[in-house]
């Protein structure tokens, strides 16, 4: 019995003292010391190629700019139980911006973690502006901004936004909002939690094709001038409102919409489960 006590009370002092190292509370346990180191990689670049980054923990932000070359900025935060432990594990992380003919890879290498470590890195970087690029993060932020080419960016728990790009643009999340400024060419938009919201430029074609699609938020569209489109619009919960003149088709039914705007040369695709959906 005795023994039997003594073992249930250094369980409970081993508890408490993880929980006081590590910071734990009714969150979970978290690392109370960090130390952040900053990394700064340039290669030449020229116009007309591909970028490509992932990271797991991290903001990716990209810009366009008047440049023949890359210029990456990693922040590389670590989290441990002591500064000295977070500094060598920040230390270990190794990136690199890989050259392979007319594309660039940021390749990023993170040494191997206890369960009561953390490492995130994210990266600012400027690219020529006739840049495609693809993007990937799991936690974390995605921003895209000033580029003409194909777009390609995929998180799950963060927002993505997009600004001044002309080109066919693919973008996905699970848990957050899209907004795309002033594009041009096709976009296909998707999340679960959040809103979908895109605006075409005034420059912008009339015939494109835009899939926006979320579960729980709102649907908005700003389209291009003189739209020439078929329409498909669907909701659950919400209504449907469009400032366009349109030829409806079909049978309308409580939350669903079909119809062509123009000539119907394009096509736009519009859906949530909770929200409603507007376009003008």
């Amino acid at each position: 019995m005795k023994k039997a006590n003594f073992q249930k009370v250094f369980f409970v002092f081993l508890s408490c003292f993880v929980v006081a190292v590590m910071g734990c509370n009714t969150d979970g346990c978290e690392p109370k010391e960090k130390y952040e180191k900053v990394i700064k990689l340039t290669d030449a670049m020229q116009a007309g190629g591909s970028f490509e980054a992932q990271t797991h923990n991290g903001h990716i932000n990209v810009t366009g700019a008047d440049v023949a070359q890359c210029n990456l900025i990693a922040t590389i935060t670590a989290r441990a139980d002591t500064v000295e432990n977070a500094q060598r594990i920040a230390e270990a992380v190794e990136i690199k911006l890989i050259n392979s003919g007319n594309k660039l890879t940021a390749q990023i290498e993170k040494p191997t973690l206890t369960p009561y470590q953390r490492i995130s890195v994210s990266l600012d970087v400027t690219v020529p502006n006739k840049t495609s690029i693809d993007l990937t993060s799991h936690n974390g932020a995605l921003k895209i901004e000033n580029l003409i080419g194909q777009v390609s960016s995929t998180t799950h728990n963060g927002t993505i936004t997009c600004k001044k790009v002309a080109g066919n643009t693919q973008i996905q999340t699970h848990n957050g909002s899209i907004v795309c400024e002033e594009v041009s060419g096709d976009i296909k938009l998707q999340t679960h939690n959040g809103n979908a919201t895109a605006s075409y430029s005034a420059a912008a074609p009339s015939v494109c094709n835009a899939s926006l699609i979320t579960h729980n938020g709102s649907v908005s569209l700003t389209t291009p001038p003189n739209l020439s489109a078929k329409v498909e619009a669907s909701t659950h919960n919400g209504s449907i409102n469009t400032a366009l003149p349109m030829t409806v088709t079909g049978n309308i039914t409580k939350g669903k919409l079909t119809g062509t705007i123009g000539k119907g040369e394009g096509s736009l695709y519009l859906e949530t489960h909770n929200g409603s959906i507007n376009i003008k």
